[in-house]
């Protein structure tokens, strides 16, 4: 992953970056969370082997956002077979308490927290049932990715070493508390519903980043908008019914990627139809979760067959534009066929061209940029999800920024061009900014150990995406966090995959700060 970085000389420099950033309980009772790896090759060391079998039961148990009991469950089933005190809270969240070595029980306690939901998306050709199926994963080469699904390492991988960890006899280390979250990819809710006085630790590290060797110390905060545009439909004369297919796109993290220049499915069918010809909408639909960049989207419209062939033309010419527009996007497609089947009503031409309209006045990708730090996006937009109903369109976007007044600028600015094209729009999630403390105690202890086991600086990032750090910053103001984690690639798409090699420096890594916590 491409990132534009800059190093500490002495003096912190931020490395600017981006990211972001299911079984019955009968069921559960039956899956081993210390299973053996199968179907992967263990190889590696036992670090590795060990992490890698307890995230392999992690998958058998879905975990979808807003479907997290069964996992829950299995973590508690987890700690109290290990005679571990867990409890649980009305948002589903699991703490973990686990006492200190031998000779550490005087060292202030260590929170290690990673949230347990995962973003769900498969290929399109994929019959995967997120509420039942297992993740099937698979070993290519120094990679561990799944079966036509998303890894669901962000944040499986997390978890994993954070009980390989607190179930390591030899480790010498201080109490350590385990906070495992829900929610994360959807409103964060798990970590905002988290009690006051739930955390004794005033050190805390998420292991929820996505480069080795790289700590967060800071992240932007979000706001999730749902618009929604009222619509009229009425019968349709029997006639020519099309399908329009953007397809293939390489998709990805809304924070993450945003500043990729990857295409968003959504926008290109708007860009296509935009004046093209007149055409009377039928359905309209695109992407599933909100922060993730729209893969495909389709689009079904009645066209009277003279307008075939100038609708066609603008396909192939669009088509080229947008290859040289988005030249890392070689799996593009678009497709235009026929169909037969379909609804018998559909949107007039005036009010076909107005939803047009609606989705491109809607900014997409990154609104501004950094003064501080060039190359990291200070505000971005992401439009997430869209959807045709019998009686409206339904859209959700996503906005991120590091500033709280040009976060709530663009919110204000969005929901003004909703209004002006005849919306509703509702505020319904938004997580705070976690703001950097370079002169923490943690993340001193996190530069010096790194580079004391391997001679050489640790990174420092902010990251354009959410953590739910913000949150836990804003209900513990004196806690320190940092953010560190395994390397891992195209999160939040069928892509996904986790870097195996750099989950052995990743637990020497977290092995070794928590020795020097202690001492």
């Amino acid at each position: 992953m491409k990132r534009l970085k800059w190093f500490l000389f002495g003096t912190l420099v931020i490395v600017a970056t981006l990211q972001i950033c299911f079984e019955s309980s009968s069921a559960i009772a039956q899956t081993d969370s210390s299973a053996k790896m199968g179907p992967i090759p263990a190889d590696g060391g036992t670090d590795t082997i060990r992490i890698l079998a307890i995230f392999e039961a992690i998958s058998q148990v879905p975990r979808c956002s807003k479907d997290e009991e069964r996992i829950s469950a299995w973590l508690v089933q987890w700690a109290e077979e290990r005679g571990f005190s867990v409890k649980t809270d009305a948002f589903n969240n699991a703490l973990i308490s686990i006492p200190a070595s031998e000779g550490y029980a005087n060292a202030p306690v260590v929170a290690l927290q990673a949230h347990m939901d995962m973003v769900c998306q498969k290929t399109t050709d994929s019959d995967h049932d997120f509420t039942t199926d297992p993740i099937h994963l698979v070993r290519d080469g120094e990679w561990l990715q799944a079966k036509e699904t998303t890894l669901g390492a962000d944040n499986g991988i997390g978890m994993a070493i954070a009980l390989f960890l607190a179930d390591e006899p030899a480790l010498k280390r201080p109490a350590l508390e385990l906070l495992f979250t829900t929610d994360e990819e959807v409103d964060m809710s798990g970590a905002e519903g988290l009690a006051e006085d739930a955390l004794r630790a005033r050190r805390l590290i998420n292991i929820d980043s996505e480069t080795e060797g790289v700590v967060t110390l800071g992240a932007a905060g979000g706001l999730k908008m749902e618009i929604m545009l009222p619509l009229s439909f009425a019968p349709l004369a029997p006639g020519q019914k099309m399908s329009l297919r953007v397809d293939g796109l390489l998709g990805g993290h809304s924070g993450v990627e945003i500043h990729k220049n990857r295409a968003n499915a959504n926008v290109l069918i708007a860009r296509i139809m935009e004046k093209a010809v007149p055409f009377r909408l039928i359905s309209f639909s695109g992407g599933s979760a909100d922060n993730v960049i729209t893969l495909a989207s389709d689009l079904v419209f009645a066209l009277a067959s003279e307008h075939e062939d100038d609708l066609k033309a603008r396909i192939a010419t669009f088509e080229q534009e947008i290859r040289q527009e988005y030249p890392e996007e070689i799996g593009l497609s678009v497709t235009l066929q026929p169909v037969s089947a379909g609804a018998d009503t559909a949107l007039s031409e005036t009010d076909s061209a107005h939803v047009i309209d609606l989705v491109l006045a809607i900014p997409q990708g990154v609104v501004e940029w950094s003064e501080a730090f060039p190359g990291l996006p200070e505000t971005s937009n992401n439009i997430g999800i869209l959807q045709t109903t019998d009686t409206s369109l339904e859209l959700t976007v996503f906005h991120r920024s590091f500033s709280r007044d040009q976060l709530e600028g663009l919110a204000r600015a969005i929901e003004r061009t909703a209004a002006d094209a005849g919306a509703v729009s509702n505020r319904r999630s938004q997580f705070p900014t976690w703001a950097p403390n370079p002169d923490a105690l943690l993340y001193k202890k996190a530069l010096a150990t790194y580079e004391r086991v391997f001679n050489t600086p640790l990174q420092t990032e902010v990251v354009h995406a959410g953590l739910e750090c913000g949150f836990i910053a804003e209900k513990y103001p004196h806690i320190e966090i940092i953010s560190i984690g395994p390397t891992m690639e195209y999160v939040h798409t069928p892509k996904e995959r986790l870097y195996v090699p750099s989950l052995e420096g990743a637990a020497l890594f977290l092995r070794e700060l928590l020795k020097d916590l202690g001492e």
